[in-house]
């Protein structure tokens, strides 16, 4: 978020200075992992929809700055008996807003998605508009923006805290106090270092499951849509593979709660286990062995909607993010919202789910 926020000020003729406790792209918040999905049925709520349908060009604008593909549209599936949260909410979302969407039964999963093991009592929303985005490369991306636009990307500098001073606001690391003329904080885990608000980090563990046959075409972007499978309350998700050896498995929630200086990065066979007995029990032609692990973090909110707020003592401070994992795919459009934030004071898309005092001051 920090870094869509810098690109979409930049082009806006700003002077950007971002500040990083690590380098980024990096695999230590939660933006890396190889891939993110991107969907539009969007079952949180119906109210993110127009701004997922905003994101999708700006991913576009900024494929085209860096001259890579960032985006890869596969459709998404979201699977679970009739009555499952991810189900309803994506008929719902669809419903409001005229999606291209379609009600798959058991029977058309297993004719068009072989790979999947599906129950009688099994359905899914087939959400076409859907599909997955490389973060590693997109944050990547927007850096190589701030800096070709006369930005600047300062690597490695803890931001000890953020206040507002009569002649600007001061930013204070190790090495300096400075004054700008507005800032941002799109710290992620560590929000809570540097702004009051009631968040709580969650550990996520992922893995990337060996395929028995190398190069099966089952789950290639062009017959493996990106899915979300609800089961008892728990969502598994994954993403077709990017290697033609692997496929990636995660957990959508359900980690421990943690702290981001103290996060454990070691990936347990326990922690495993569950996503083997999934591979194993609802897919087809992967295998139990993981090849690689990766932990990342959630910064959850209450209710699990975003932030982005104007601060409460000073409107030339903006807070957005704790994306309680689902935010990565928004980032160019609440990038431009925090730059009209910066800009104007005000944004012209409805952000009113997603104001801070709806926690209290």
């Amino acid at each position: 978020m920090g870094a869509a926020t810098g690109w979409r000020l930049a082009t806006r003729g700003m002077h950007v200075v971002c500040f990083d406790r690590h380098s980024p792209p990096h695999a230590l918040g939660s933006s890396h992992g190889e891939s993110r999905i991107i969907r539009t049925a969007y079952f949180e709520g119906p109210w993110y929809v127009p701004l997922v349908q905003e994101a999708f060009p700006l991913w576009r604008d900024l494929e085209r700055e860096a001259g890579s593909q960032l985006l890869t549209m596969t459709g998404a599936l979201m699977i679970g008996a009739r009555s499952a949260e991810a189900v309803v909410g994506a008929q719902a979302a669809a419903a409001a807003h005229g999606l291209d969407t379609r009600l798959l039964d058991a029977d058309d999963l297993r004719r068009q998605y072989p790979a999947h093991v599906i129950a009688d009592d099994d359905v899914a929303v087939l959400d076409v508009q859907s599909g997955f985005i490389r973060p590693e490369a997109g944050v990547a991306a927007m850096i190589d923006c701030i800096v070709a636009l006369g930005g600047e990307v300062r690597r490695g500098v803890v931001v000890k805290g953020v206040s507002a001073q009569a002649e600007g606001v001061e930013v204070a690391t190790d090495e300096s106090r400075e004054a700008f003329d507005a800032v941002v904080i799109a710290a992620g885990p560590w929000t809570s270092d540097l702004v009051s608000l009631p968040l709580s980090v969650e550990r996520q563990v992922m893995a990337w499951f060996e395929i028995e046959a190398e190069g099966d075409d089952r789950f290639t972007p062009e017959r493996f849509p990106v899915f979300i499978r609800e089961t008892d309350g728990v969502g598994i998700y994954g993403v077709p593979t990017l290697d033609g050896t692997s496929l990636k498995i995660a957990r959508h929630h359900g980690g421990e709660l943690t702290e981001p200086q103290t996060v454990r990065r070691e990936v347990t066979d326990a922690e495993l286990d569950p996503l083997r007995t999934f591979v194993t029990t609802c897919l087809r032609g992967v295998t139990t062995r993981v090849t690689r692990t990766a932990v990342c973090m959630y910064t959850n909110t209450p209710d699990e909607d975003f932030i982005i707020d104007l601060h409460p003592d000073d409107p030339r401070i903006v807070v957005i993010s704790a994306c309680s994992g689902h935010g990565f795919k928004f980032a160019p459009v609440v990038g431009d919202i925090a730059a009209d934030l910066v800009s104007y004071g005000r944004t012209v898309r409805d952000i009113s789910r997603f104001s801070a005092s709806r926690f209290g001051r």
